[in-house]
């Protein structure tokens, strides 16, 4: 018995010891940036894990910011907070955009900066695909992260985060990789995804291009495991859109200065749209953010009016040259695939959005319109010229996208949105 008691003895300190000893490395590495947190210096690269949303709620949770960029991966990419055009006092500013978000995630998040310290000025990226009800939520979203549970109620994170960063089998994986690649930064302090555009390799911009459209199809578009897409339910409201009202009214309640924008695809993406037979989808997607915006706007109409600006569809930026097939290498100047577009872009959406002018740079006039109830259908009739001319221009290479695409749309049965009897987040 006693030597039965002894065994016990030492083999549960030797595991406390061992628990200790990884409890101790994670704390050391600091994988998720908790327990060694810098000095904020927003244009500076850092290594971040790739368990984003644990990662982005603590650095929330420490910075408090009073400006946030809400979205997908196309605002963590392009969108940098540390534009000029935002106003002086919001400060620290951080970009809250997690990629393959739906609107569930962006209003959680905003709802855990928001109990932390209520933002003053918010910028919204709107994507099209966020809105499907059946954008599933992210393997590592998870509602615990947050201090405050879904119905506003204060929850308690503490416990269940420090046993996610010290002990669990992806804090080990996420500091040994930070260890070997800590020199390589991931991301900017203020949150933006960090690319060092003069030191991309030289890439077939062509590949990418036409490979992105098709993939965008069966993974964000119609994405797995139903593969597929609706914008309503038939019966109820998507809640998608209930979200984002919920975000704009505790907003300007708040007084915040809000703005919102439809992200720039380029215009292959919307001859996938077409070719997919969503696109009435997206114009009505484009014109229910119009009406819940203006919904909003009046319903306060003492406050801070939110602006939408919409800088998709066809227009000098977005349609930029594909490189050819004789020179698919050639560079781009806007776009890393059909759907993500670079920082030098991002910031003219934020030159436009903010009326910022520096440096005598020069925004496309026919880039970003602020779109209402009153101009939607001069725009939309505008766009459908603009379509039917990039069509023919481009017509060897769209048959080529669409050959491409259809291998793809082949394999998705056709569903009818009328018959869903609810709609689940």
């Amino acid at each position: 018995m006693n030597n039965s008691i002894k065994f016990l003895l030492i083999f549960f300190l030797s595991a406390t010891q061992v628990f200790l000893l990884i409890g101790g490395f994670n704390w050391w590495v600091d994988p998720y940036g908790v327990y060694h947190p810098k000095e904020y210096k927003a244009k500076s690269p850092i290594w971040m894990s790739k368990q984003l949303r644990l990662a982005k709620a603590y650095r929330v949770q420490q910075l408090k910011p009073l400006g946030i960029v809400i979205g997908a991966s196309t605002s963590q990419l392009g969108i940098d907070p540390s534009h000029l055009g935002w106003d002086k006092n919001v400060v620290p500013r951080y970009n809250l955009s997690l990629p393959g978000a739906n609107i569930y995630e962006s209003f959680r998040y905003f709802q855990h900066a928001h109990a932390l310290n209520p933002p003053k000025q918010i910028l919204i990226g709107l994507d099209f695909v966020s809105f499907n009800t059946f954008a599933p939520l992210s393997d590592d979203f998870n509602e615990e992260h947050m201090v405050v549970s879904r119905d506003g109620n204060n929850q308690d994170n503490k416990l269940l985060n420090f046993g996610l960063t010290l002990f669990s089998l992806s804090a080990i994986k996420a500091s040994q990789k930070k260890l070997i690649y800590r020199e390589a930064g991931t991301h900017l302090y203020n949150g933006t995804e960090f690319s060092d555009e003069n030191k991309i390799e030289l890439r077939n911009n062509r590949l990418a291009i036409m490979g992105s459209a098709k993939n965008y199809v069966s993974k964000l578009l119609f994405p797995p495991p139903s593969h597929r897409f609706c914008l309503d339910d038939g019966v109820a409201k998507n809640s998608s859109f209930q979200l984002l009202m919920n975000i704009l009214e505790t907003s300007k309640k708040e007084g915040a200065d809000v703005r919102l924008f439809i992200q720039p695809t380029h215009a292959y993406l919307l001859e996938v749209f077409k070719i997919m037979g969503v696109m009435d989808d997206y114009n009505k997607w484009q014109y229910k953010l119009i009406t819940l915006v203006e919904s909003v706007n009046q319903k306060y109409p003492e406050s801070i009016q939110f602006p939408l600006w919409n800088f998709g569809g066809y227009n000098s930026v977005t349609t930029e040259k594909v490189p050819s097939r004789e020179n698919p290498n050639q560079n781009m100047l806007w776009y890393y695939d059909v759907a993500h577009f670079n920082k030098s872009l991002g910031d003219m959406i934020q030159d436009r959005i903010f009326n910022f002018n520096s440096n005598g740079k020069i925004t496309p006039e026919d880039f970003g319109t602020q779109v209402s109830a009153e101009n939607f259908v001069r725009y939309k009739r505008s766009q459908d010229v603009k379509q039917t001319k990039y069509a023919l221009i481009n017509k060897k290479d769209i048959k080529e996208l669409s050959n491409s695409v259809n291998s793809v749309k082949k394999n998705i049965k056709a569903f009818d949105c009328d018959q869903i009897t609810g709609i689940k987040n």
